[in-house]
């Protein structure tokens, strides 16, 4: 288990009590500027870290996840030094996961289909012991549903998410997210489901807090990513007076030139071959990066895994995946015996005797104290080979 004591700086510290106190009354906002945004000055973290635990699953070169694995087929590296593994076992822990849901008017042709999976998450994700909080987010965070494992309650929830504004605050509902996870019983696995667009615009919490803070405290993250065309597609046509006077005939457009969406909006989800870069940096807190896929930088960060639905069912069938995922995990833990310097950001690398096999799990933490000041933004290096 990962055994991780917090000492925060008074801004972070008055973020966790205001956490602590938050009542879950349908639409509480999880944000009051008053308390958590006191201050400019970023958060300091004061680390000691006496386990680690790496969630990891393993899958043949077909896609199967593997399930006969061993200790001994394990090693693990932490900025390169072996350490022995003192626990592995196959994860049958209770499950404390947040799903939260981007409610911007930009997706609003696609709730429908996600107001159908309450059911989805409680039999074939949580599990008979897991519970689940639900939370929205557009230009501000809202609980919706506290811990529970109560399917209708669920469907209630879901089902009466209001469409907001068209900002993505999607680090705020990370960090929203965790804070909420933190007080969940340590022997729980923490999972965040995040359904949303690859965006992150109007947050005022930082990225890179929000990934740092989930890898301290082994908080895997799973993006089911919503697609804007699809969503403006399936939106109800809005009734316009029209434009043209009477009589004007419209020319048709130059022949050749289909009056579709732009390339770029067509073009697949691809998944950027190396992050790891990116990840460190945003870890770090040496940069304020700008890049194309937030979503798939915090699965990658956190050990999750992103998934890009491209049907009317895709979001359902990606919850499916989702719970096969969990259940499928090996973990993982050690006692880092190279932990002598603080401040500097900690690699893990996991390894097995078999060549073709694949192998998930988070890419590392960062062993402080350390300030996570705000760069200039810079251009992203996200296709940049490692």
């Amino acid at each position: 288990m990962h055994h991780a004591m917090s000492r925060l700086c008074p801004l972070a510290t008055a973020a966790m009590l205001a956490a602590a106190a938050l009542s879950a009354q349908d639409g509480a906002d999880l944000f009051d500027p008053e308390t958590l945004f006191e201050s400019d000055q970023p958060a300091i973290f004061l680390e000691e870290i006496d386990e680690v635990t790496v969630p990891i699953t393993v899958r043949s070169p077909k896609g199967e996840y593997i399930h006969d694995m061993i200790k001994e087929d394990f090693t693990v590296l932490d900025n390169d030094a072996v350490q022995e593994v003192v626990g592995f076992d196959v994860s049958f822990l209770p499950i404390s996961m947040v799903i939260c849901v981007q409610t911007s008017d930009r997706v609003e042709g696609i709730l429908g289909d996600i107001r159908k999976t309450a059911y989805l998450f409680t039999e074939l994700v949580l599990g008979e012991h897991g519970q689940a909080a639900l939370m929205t987010f557009d230009s501000r965070v809202k609980l919706l549903v506290d811990f529970t494992n109560d399917t209708k309650k669920l469907d209630t929830g879901l089902k009466g998410m209001r469409i907001g504004t068209s900002a993505v605050a999607l680090a705020d509902a990370m960090y929203s997210a965790i804070r909420l996870l933190l007080k969940r019983p340590d022997s729980h696995r923490k999972i965040i489901v995040v359904i949303s667009e690859s965006q992150n615009n109007g947050s005022r919490i930082g990225l890179g807090e929000s990934l740092r803070t989930a890898q301290l405290y082994n908080i895997a993250i799973y993006p089911v990513r919503l697609s804007t065309l699809s969503a403006r597609l399936r939106r109800k046509p809005e009734v316009r007076a029209p434009t043209i006077p009477a009589g004007i005939v419209v020319r048709p457009t130059m022949p050749g030139t289909p009056a579709t969406p732009t390339a770029q909006q067509q073009a697949s989800y691809s998944v950027t071959p190396n992050m790891i870069p990116i990840i460190i940096d945003l870890v770090r807190g040496v940069k304020n990066l700008i890049f194309d896929n937030p979503l798939e930088i915090l699965s990658r960060g956190t050990g999750g895994r992103a998934y890009s639905p491209r049907t009317t069912s895709g979001v359902q069938e990606s919850i499916i995946r989702i719970g096969e995922d969990i259940r499928s995990q090996y973990r993982l833990s050690y006692r880092p015996n190279n932990l002598n310097e603080r401040g500097i950001y900690h690699r893990i690398e996991v390894t097995v005797p078999y060549e073709k096999l694949r192998l998930r799990h988070r890419v590392g933490y960062f062993h402080g104290p350390t300030a996570m000041p705000d760069g200039e933004p810079v251009e992203s290096s996200a296709g940049a080979e490692e």
